[in-house]
């Protein structure tokens, strides 16, 4: 028998646990965050309407506060455990999302068509979803930094490219909807993100304006347009 040669490659080691479990983590966050943020965004979208005219505006305001921050740290919440916590079996775990910086306050805000001082088409009132030509809303608090602009929207068909315009801050951005991005009907639901608005400052009671091609004959129905900070990167492997 031949002894193996010196130089023979070996076999690579398997990964550490500890890495095959980050890796997993990793993907597991991911997953349900792209589940929760959706669902958390609607939720706000609604606590926004009602607390527009609301008696007890600071409660709303603080329930508002708390899904704005469980957003800002990736929007991922652990139902078991909140369910345990509240029926008193378990307490609430102490990982819950940290306080959420001054420079991070208002991490998001979701713009839905309810909420717009004017939407072309008109759609019905309360309408939690309108085809939109444009639309404006005003915006009563932004505070600087870098923000992504998403658009939660749906559009089953298209001819050709639409055109979709923000402006806010005498900053625009620009980015074609096209057939790749179409939904599989007027309730399927998805997100694209549009780009970045970088603030140098606080920005209080300012309008901002969103079209979609021609208003005359719309092809997107809007859910909300979200105006969220950047994920952090996810970490290497």
């Amino acid at each position: 028998m031949l002894a193996p040669s010196a130089g023979a490659q070996q076999p690579a080691a398997p990964a550490a646990p500890a890495t095959r479990l980050q890796q997993m983590e990793s993907i597991y966050q991911k997953e349900l965050s792209a589940r929760h943020i959706p669902l958390l965004g609607k939720y706000l979208i609604e606590l926004q309407r009602q607390a527009a005219g609301a008696t007890n505006k600071p409660a709303y305001d603080a329930e508002i506060g708390r899904i704005q921050q469980i957003i800002s740290a990736g929007g991922v919440l652990d139902l078991i455990a909140m369910q345990k916590a509240q029926s008193g079996t378990m307490p609430m775990p102490s990982a819950m999302p940290p306080p959420v910086p001054a420079e991070r306050k208002e991490a998001l805000i979701a713009l839905a068509p309810a909420l717009a001082q004017s939407v072309s088409p008109t759609p019905p009132p309360d309408a939690p979803t309108a085809l939109i030509g444009e639309a404006e809303w005003r915006i009563e608090l932004i505070a600087a930094g870098s923000y992504d602009i998403l658009l939660h929207y749906a559009c089953p068909e298209l001819n050709q490219p639409v055109k979709i315009r923000v402006e806010f801050n005498g900053q625009i951005i620009e980015k074609d909807l096209d057939a790749d991005r179409t939904t599989k009907n007027a309730e399927t639901f998805r997100i694209m993100r549009l780009g970045s608005l970088v603030l140098t400052g606080d920005h209080r009671g300012e309008t901002l304006h969103l079209s979609a091609g021609d208003k005359t004959s719309p092809k997107v129905t809007l859910k909300s347009l979200l105006i969220t900070r950047p994920r952090a990167p996810a970490p290497n492997p």
